[in-house]
């Protein structure tokens, strides 16, 4: 394995970049699933996951949000934290 040592002018810059998906396929659902999924397993409640998508400080979860909507995103919290919308009965 090949091991690059530190140095003082290395950039550290994170860069994104986008690439072409299937339009067939749902890529905010599969994006906001793992964002969930991911905060969750780093133990942050779900009472305050909502917060990560309304902050347009994390672009990719605040696109997400912008474009398909609170209810969207509260049913992806709900489906990972195994909770039931009020009124419905498991």
């Amino acid at each position: 394995m090949a091991e690059k040592h530190l140095e003082a002018d290395d950039p550290y810059a994170f860069v994104a970049v986008q690439f072409p998906t299937d339009p067939d396929v749902d890529t905010d659902e599969m994006m906001a699933r793992c964002f969930v999924e991911e905060y969750a397993l780093m133990g942050m409640p779900p009472g305050r996951m909502m917060q990560l998508f309304r902050s347009s400080y994390f672009a990719g979860t605040n696109r997400i949000l912008q474009k398909r909507g609170e209810d969207f995103i509260q049913q992806i919290i709900d489906d990972v934290f195994g909770t039931v919308p009020a009124g419905e009965v498991s």
